[in-house]
Formats: C-alpha cells, sequence, structure tokens
C-alpha cells in the first residue's frame, strides 16, 4: 500500500515537516518582526512537534500496512484521511503558535474549536460507509468480529460526531478556561458511547438469537489473524519505544541561564528562543518570592521548564522563562510585553533582580 502511494507518502511528510523549514530559514523570509519574536534559529517547539507527528504518521501507515494490504481497496477516502489528518494537523498547529506569538491569543480557544468541529463533522459523514476492517474505525471486540455490529456501531458514532462537533462551535463563547471538559465530553461522546453501544448491540444479538457468541469468535478470528496481531504489537511496541526513549530525556533535562550585560540582559533557556532585553525597555521590575501563576497557551512544560507564552487575571499575558513549581523569580513590564524569568536558586534570581533594580536606578 505504501509502495503504491509513495509519492503520497512523502509529500505528507514534507507537509509534516514544513514547520521545521520555518524554524531554521523563517528568518530569511518572513517579515522581521516576526522572525524577532519566534526567535526563528531552530526554535525547538517547531522542530520537536513535526517530527512526533512524523514518527506518529509512519507509526499509522505501518500498521495499516501490518494489519490490512488492501486496506486503500476496502475504504479509499478513509484512507485518504490516514494520510492527510497527520499533515493538516502539524499545519493547523503550526499556525495557532504563529498567532499566539504575535499576541493574537483571544481568538485561539476558538480557533482549536473550529477546526476540531470541522475535523468531527467531516469523519462523522465518513463513519457510516467504512466497511469492517483492521486498521480504521472503531475498533471494539464486537465491532471486529460481526458485520451487522460494526455497521450500526458506525452509524450511531457517525452520529455523535457530527454531534461533538456542533458541541465545540456551541461551546464557541466559554471562556478558554472551559476547554478541558468540553474535551471530556467530547472523549467520552465520541470513544467511550460507541463502545458501550457496540457491547449493548452485541447483547442484544444474543438475546433476539440473530447472533452467537461462537460466530462472534469465528468472525474475530477471520478478520484478525493471530500473527498479524503478533506483528502489528511488535510494530507499534518498538516505534513507540524508540520515541518514548528519545523524548524521556526532554522532560527532566534543560537549564535557563541569565546573563546581564553593561546595556541589556539575555535569557538562554534548552528548548526554546532566547530572550534580550535592554535595561532601557525595562518599565519596572517585581521579585515575587512565591512565583506567579498562569495558564499556559503556547509553549514547552516538562518535569523542569516552563517555557512560552502565559495568561492570568494579574498578568494578562506574558512570557514565561521559569523552572517548575511556585519558585521565586522576576516580573520585568517592557514596552513588548512582560516576560517573568528565573534561575536556579533563590539566591541567584535575588542577585538578578538587585542588579536589574540597579541598572533600572541609574
Amino acid at each position: 500500500m505504501i509502495k503504491e502511494n509513495k509519492w503520497r507518502a512523502i509529500f505528507s511528510s514534507i507537509v509534516i515537516l514544513l514547520p521545521v523549514l520555518v524554524a531554521f530559514f523563517g528568518k530569511y523570509f518572513l517579515p522581521e518582526e516576526i522572525a524577532m519574536n519566534w526567535g526563528l534559529d531552530g526554535n525547538a517547539v517547531l522542530v520537536i512537534l513535526p517530527c512526533i507527528l512524523l514518527a506518529l504518521h509512519w507509526l499509522c501507515l505501518i500498521v495499516t500496512v501490518i494489519l490490512d494490504k488492501n486496506a486503500q481497496q476496502h475504504n479509499k477516502k478513509i484512507m485518504a484521511i490516514v494520510f492527510w489528518i497527520i499533515p493538516a494537523i502539524s499545519l493547523t498547529t503550526t499556525g495557532i503558535m504563529m498567532a499566539v506569538v504575535q499576541g493574537h491569543t483571544s481568538g485561539i480557544f476558538a480557533a482549536i474549536l473550529v477546526t476540531l468541529a470541522v475535523a468531527l463533522i467531516v469523519l462523522g459523514n465518513y463513519m457510516p460507509k467504512i466497511t469492517r476492517n483492521r486498521t480504521m474505525g472503531i475498533k471494539t471486540k464486537w465491532t471486529l468480529s460481526n458485520d451487522e455490529n460494526w455497521s450500526a456501531t458506525h452509524r450511531f458514532s457517525g452520529k455523535l460526531m457530527v454531534a461533538s462537533g456542533f458541541l465545540c462551535l456551541l461551546a464557541i463563547p466559554l471562556p478558554s478556561s472551559a476547554f478541558p471538559f468540553v474535551a471530556l465530553a467530547i472523549i467520552v461522546v465520541t470513544a467511550i458511547i460507541p463502545t458501550v453501544y457496540s457491547y449493548l448491540f452485541y447483547k442484544k444479538q444474543l438475546a433476539d438469537g440473530r447472533s452467537t457468541k461462537e460466530d462472534y469468535k469465528r468472525g474475530y478470528r477471520e478478520l484478525l489473524h493471530p500473527k498479524m496481531q503478533k506483528a502489528a504489537g511488535i510494530a507499534v511496541t518498538v516505534i513507540l519505544s524508540t520515541l518514548l526513549i528519545a523524548l524521556l530525556p526532554l522532560m527532566f533535562t534543560g537549564s535557563i541561564e541569565t546573563t546581564l550585560g553593561d546595556e541589556s540582559l539575555t535569557v538562554k533557556a534548552s528548548f526554546w528562543n532566547d530572550l534580550t532585553l535592554d535595561y532601557g525597555d525595562i518599565e519596572s521590575a517585581e521579585y515575587r518570592e512565591a512565583g506567579v501563576s498562569g495558564e499556559r497557551i503556547y509553549g514547552y512544560a516538562s518535569a523542569k521548564l516552563l517555557l512560552g507564552t502565559f495568561q492570568s487575571d494579574e498578568l494578562g499575558t506574558y512570557t514565561r522563562y521559569t523552572y517548575t513549581g511556585n519558585q521565586p523569580c522576576i516580573v520585568l513590564k517592557t514596552a513588548r510585553g512582560t516576560f517573568v524569568i528565573s534561575d536556579d536558586t533563590a539566591e541567584e534570581v535575588q542577585s538578578i533582580y538587585n542588579r536589574i533594580v540597579a541598572e533600572l536606578a541609574e
């Protein structure tokens, strides 16, 4: 299947990696203001995220080939979605990140919901058209074992997805803090409820005498040969393990280093673009013993670092260069916006603050 679609596979992979090109070469062709705000010199997020998406893209393609070499003949339209869903996510995510960095944060929640709504409505209309297969669709034990169960569950799920899409549109006026609850509702509606429906349909078939447990067992064995299941399991385990090993260090490594020069300060953070502020651009500096709170809009968060664009009722939209936890930090208000910075220890943060205050006093 991949051999027959090698150019589509190559082109879709290139589309996924377009943000990487922006990260390394954007400073040469984008307006100076955008390039400066993005720190386009190999921005880590614009490199790491597309690479993760590319790995996920090929994981889906490889597993599809292993489990069903004839998937394209069975479900041509759905295979098109398999090829292009992750490239679309990559481009959409990059667009949203660029909007946030430019300060357009008010419409981000709405943009995400509209994108999600379109995806759910499109997928919801395709769901009833998928025939029983090993790779695509709602794969419960009962749908995989029985054509009637598969068909009924996918018709039901298609309606739920469309309804969820409209639910996303209705949620647009809600505050961004409501997004986790909206996301949870969508997960319940599109994943959990269809699974329950599939099981209840199975029980009803048994009660009505339209099928037996033996029919279901036979149907499952016919569709999913044990060797195929084992091969797919090995492929998924190897790829996910490799990805996990590669990503784990990112969660527990990294540092923030602040350098105080004669006329400016520079903050260098792992996995993020550097920040340089002239002392003359700093309007005020405040030392916060217990740190600051805020909701991350866009950026990098790990067990060690909090970097990127955040928002709170007190500070509004601000840029953060801190370690995790309620550690001492410095709030800098400038003509370019509000910045929150910290260092390894409270003593170092206090020393940086004293130097900034001294520079402002001159």
